[in-house]
């Protein structure tokens, strides 16, 4: 399938779940819940839901009213990208009512037309066998509502729901989710529902990666899928947070192709006992049933004349519950006792810092208990200054593996690509968990793609194993000894699982790493660049053949940035570590004032004090710097033209309403406290120098973390005319004289491998890019090399894009999507892995 083709296929997808959205039973059903929210029955339901997910999820009403909660389904065109309107709690806790009612009636009417027209019955309660209290019942919300809702409705609703029926696959239901609930509330509570394509691969590495469903008896005799349906050996498959099934569905749909010779209604059986999972949302599990139905849809067709009589079809029972992972144990639904062969968990993306205090609590472990992980253990001050775990789904991972896979067991775990790196995924990299270790067998890495709509945060499969010893290679490492490869690091993947030839290791007797398979674009154009960022699941991931016939695959390994700490951050074996070393250039701080309302001067300062603009410069502060641009300038008046200038003779002769305007704040610039000041004149400045005036400088913010890296040189500015730029206090930069040279920088900072290494040994304080951070970054001299020479035409093109897009407010365009702009940068990420692996070459 052609690039062309896909989103035409996005297109027919969502035409289908607006026709169903947009009928009048769903529109009705919308509004008359919204007029009858004081109805006593509704009102009693309704305070129940309530309840719930207080106690769940916390009083998440206040944050969706902060955001404005807009509970329409999709956004109009007069309203799209407006400020949210302003709620009150008691709106955006009706508001998040609605929307969820609305979705569990369609959902339900959806399911009652696919039973009808297969004939047999799959529907259950909600709170059937669930493992956690609910109370509330929707489904006597949906019958009062129902009784308003006009026959003409009903029979409208009926075709729609039949054209969609007809051609959903499974995960439609999770656009059928994105298309009728908020943007706000799905933040709101973490999910992002699995693409196809990667909710396939997840289930290709726990079925493939090492045979671990099956006995060495087993596997020596060449035991079947389908022979293995027959065995004890049937893997049970449990996802811990189900959202919209796709990981379900796709485990179901691999298993739908065994037991061809038992009947229909056996082999759903089978499935549906093998296939189990719950979830936390009462919306996730009716719609991880619809989407475990829809997988399994042509056995239901073939078992439809199977019923014990034709007035009594077959039923069938999905093993989708209502559980909460942080407290979920064996023994309960739906593992009744029983662990699982394999985990696929797309955790919540949700910060720790996000839940409530009641929610901390259920996922803090016993420190007492021996048996159980310590998930949490920073503490004081290294916990505030963030390298507790910061994420909920690094203790969410390991509680579900500890509690509920089995010894030998596999998962298939999506997590934020950032937990590779630094202190957050610190509890990941372990080779420990309750006494039992932790083995990596394959991680594949997604980098700069994007697999789910509106997150920009980088994503990666890990794919492990548990093992009984807390030692199974002789070392404590969570690598598997056979991590595959003929040292050939960038050979393609070609797709059919890592290898598993033996390495010999490095020279600290560890084993080489955890195989990795890295994703990545092929020469995208302006085209597939907005394709792949704005609809990345629905179109390139939306299946693992479109995944495959999309991007490249590149095979490479992690390894620990400290060889002696596994546990250290993971970089690529040869990229990323490559990109730490020697920094060949200086880099400087920018000017330093402490005195800020006199140095920093306006349009009204000049003309009042009549200032002429010898000593006036565009000045830049963390505001006005974006990746490849600027977002403005300030004004400021620098005096000096380096550290320690004696001038003040020179300056009261030669600009004396410039002096005169210093010698009124004498006494507030001689108050300033630093040392720094002390020598020179009165007005003295720190961090100035001939590299001030360097005709090209490389820039950055120092402060916090925002990695973005600039080319400047001059600025026409209105008041002053074409002057110098000078950074800031809070900016530094590299100085050179040569145009070229200062973008072959900038193109290397600003590239993925650079910009993952800064995060790595950033140190996450208020300094996080200060001249010791970066300078532990190798930046190779510039010797006009051919790969050097495209570096910079990519970084002067990038910068060229910048000025065309920033006639807006500076919120606005760190929302914008800039499809050249993502290709150019493609092609700087691209390019500098080679430089990195290959070194500086000296052919074209």
């Amino acid at each position: 399938m052609s690039g062309r083709d896909r989103p035409a296929d996005l297109e027919a997808v969502s035409e289908r779940c607006s026709r169903v959205l947009d009928t009048d039973l769903v529109q009705q059903y919308r509004s008359t819940l919204e007029a009858s929210l004081s109805d006593p029955t509704i009102r009693s339901e309704f305070a129940a839901w309530r309840e719930y997910i207080i106690e769940r999820h916390g009083d998440v009403f206040a944050d969706l009213a902060d955001e404005g909660v807009d509970y329409r389904r999709r956004e109009s065109p007069q309203t799209a990208g407006a400020d949210p309107p302003r709620v009150s709690v008691d709106q955006a806790d009706q508001a998040l009512f609605v929307e969820t009612l609305t979705f569990d009636f369609l959902l339900t009417e959806l399911l009652d037309r696919l039973e009808t027209r297969v004939d047999c019955t799959v529907s259950r309660p909600l709170a059937a066998d669930a493992g956690v209290p609910f109370e509330a019942c929707f489904a006597a919300v949906h019958e009062r509502i129902a009784t308003e809702i006009s026959p003409e409705a009903v029979s409208s609703f009926d075709s729609a729901a039949i054209e969609f029926l007809d051609s959903a696959k499974p995960y439609d239901v999770g656009i059928l989710h994105r298309e009728c609930v908020s943007p706000v509330a799905r933040r709101a509570f973490g999910r992002y529902d699995t693409p196809g394509g990667l909710a396939e691969l997840a289930v290709d590495e726990v079925f493939d990666g090492s045979g671990a469903f099956y006995s060495e008896e087993e596997e020596d005799s060449e035991t079947t899928e389908c022979e293995a349906m027959h065995s004890e050996a049937f893997p049970t498959v449990v996802d811990p947070g189900c959202g919209a099934g796709a990981l379900l569905a796709a485990a179901a749909t691999r298993l739908a192709g065994a037991q061809r010779d038992a009947p229909a209604a056996d082999r759903i059986r089978t499935i549906f006992d093998s296939v189990r999972g719950f979830d936390v949302a009462p919306n996730a599990v009716r719609a991880s049933r619809v989407a475990l139905v829809l997988a399994v849809r042509p056995l239901l067709e073939a078992a439809a004349d199977s019923g014990p009589s034709p007035d009594e079809p077959p039923t069938f029972t999905p093993r989708v519950v209502l559980g909460d992972a942080s407290e979920a144990t064996v023994e309960d639904p739906p593992l009744d006792g029983q662990r699982a062969n394999a985990l696929l968990i797309n955790p919540p993306w949700l910060t720790w810092d996000s839940l409530p205090e009641t929610a901390k609590e259920r996922w803090r472990t016993d420190p007492g208990n021996e048996t159980e992980p310590d998930l949490f253990d920073r503490r004081g001050l290294d916990a505030r200054l963030g390298y507790a775990n910061d994420d909920l789904s690094v203790p969410y991972t390991l509680r579900c593996v500890h509690h509920l896979l089995r010894d030998g067991g596999r998962a298939s775990v999506i997590l934020k690509r950032d937990l590779l790196t630094g202190p957050a995924g610190e509890g990941l990299r372990r080779a420990g968990l309750g006494g039992r270790a932790v083995v990596y067998d394959c991680i594949h890495d997604f980098g700069s793609l994007s697999p789910f709509s509106g997150v920009d945060a980088g994503t990666a499969l890990f794919t492990l194993r548990i093992e009984t010893s807390a030692d199974p290679n002789g070392c404590c490492a969570p690598f598997p000894v056979e991590v595959g490869g003929d040292g050939d690091e960038e050979n393609d993947y070609d797709g059919e699982g890592p290898s598993n030839d033996v390495d010999e290791g490095n020279e600290n007797g560890l084993p080489d790493g955890v195989p990795t398979v890295r994703w990545h674009s092929a020469s995208p154009s302006e085209t597939e660049s907005a394709v792949s960022v704005s609809q990345p699941n629905a179109v390139s991931f939306g299946s693992l053949s479109t995944m495959q016939s999309t991007f490249d695959r590149t095979r490479t390994r992690l390894v620990p940035a400290e060889p002696d700490v596994p546990s250290s951050s993971w970089l690529r074996a040869d990229a990323e570590r490559a990109a730490i070393g020697t920094c060949t250039y200086r880099i400087r701080h920018g000017v330093k004032d402490d005195a800020k309302a006199v140095y920093a001067v306006d349009r009204e300062t000049i003309e009042r004090h009549s200032l002429g603009p010898d000593h006036i410069y565009p000045y830049l502060k963390s505001k006005h710097i974006v990746k490849y641009g600027l977002f403005g300038h300030d004004l400021q008046l620098v005096p000096q033209r380096r550290i320690d200038e004696d001038n003040e003779d020179e300056l009261r002769r030669e600009t004396p309403a410039t002096y005169a305007y210093l010698d009124a704040h004498r006494d507030r610039l001689l108050d300033r406290g630093s040392s720094w000041f002390d020598d020179g004149p009165f007005y003295s400045l720190f961090g100035v120098g001939a590299y001030t005036w360097a005709e090209y400088k490389v820039v950055w913010c120092r402060l916090g973390f925002k990695p973005h890296f600039a080319v400047v040189s001059t600025v026409s500015d209105p008041i002053v005319g074409e002057k110098t730029v000078v950074p800031g206090d809070h900016c530094m930069f590299v100085g050179t004289d040569d145009e070229r040279e200062a973008h072959y920088l900038c193109a290397l900072l600003n590239s993925a491998p650079y910009q993952r290494c800064l995060r790595d040994i950033s140190s996450g304080g208020k300094s996080s890019l200060s001249k010791s951070t970066v300078e532990r970054l190798a930046l190779p001299e510039w010797t006009a090399r051919p790969k050097q020479q495209r570096l910079a035409d990519l970084s002067q093109q990038a910068h060229s894009i910048v000025p065309d897009h920033v006639d807006c407010s500076k919120r606005a365009y760190n929302k914008k999507t800039i499809p050249e702009l993502a290709a150019v940068q493609h092609e700087i990420d691209t390019m500098v892995e080679q430089f990195l692996v290959d070194g500086v070459d000296d052919a074209a």
